[in-house]
C-alpha cells in the first residue's frame, strides 16, 4: 500500500509542476502578445498623424505634400509599452518600436517597423 501512495505522490508532483510550467509559458506569450499590440496601436496613431501633417497645407501648420518638419510627440519616445525612435524624410517616416516584454525568440525585445508615405501605413513585426 505504502508505494502506491508513494506513486500517487510523485504522479501528483509531476503534473501540478507540469501545469505550472504550462501557466507560465501561457503567461509569457500573453504579455509579449499584449506588449506587441500596444505597439503597432501606437505606430499606426502615430502613422494617422505623420499622414494628417502630409495632407495639411502649410498654411493650416501641415507640410503640404511632404513630411519634412513633423516631428513625434515626445509622450511616445519612451512609455510603458517600450520606446519608439523616428526618421522623417520628404516623402516617408520611418518608426521602429522596441517593447518591454522578450520577443518570439525569447533573446530581444518585441520589435515592430512602421513606414508611413503616400501609399499608407504598412507595419512590419520583427520579433
Amino acid at each position: 500500500m505504502g508505494s502506491q501512495q508513494l506513486l500517487l505522490i510523485v504522479v501528483g508532483i509531476v503534473v501540478v509542476a507540469l501545469v505550472i510550467f504550462a501557466g507560465i509559458n501561457i503567461a509569457a506569450n500573453y504579455y509579449q502578445t499584449a506588449n506587441r499590440d500596444q505597439l503597432i496601436s501606437s505606430l499606426y496613431d502615430l502613422g494617422v498623424m505623420a499622414q494628417q501633417y502630409f495632407k495639411k497645407p502649410v498654411q493650416q501648420g501641415g507640410g503640404g505634400g511632404s513630411y519634412s518638419g513633423w516631428i513625434m510627440p515626445k509622450d511616445f519616445e519612451y512609455f510603458e509599452a517600450g520606446q519608439i525612435q523616428v526618421v522623417v524624410s520628404e516623402s516617408r517616416v520611418n518608426f521602429e518600436a522596441l517593447g518591454a516584454e522578450k520577443g518570439m525568440d525569447e533573446k530581444t525585445n518585441v520589435r515592430v517597423t512602421c513606414r508611413v508615405d503616400q501609399e499608407g501605413i504598412r507595419m512590419i513585426v520583427t520579433n
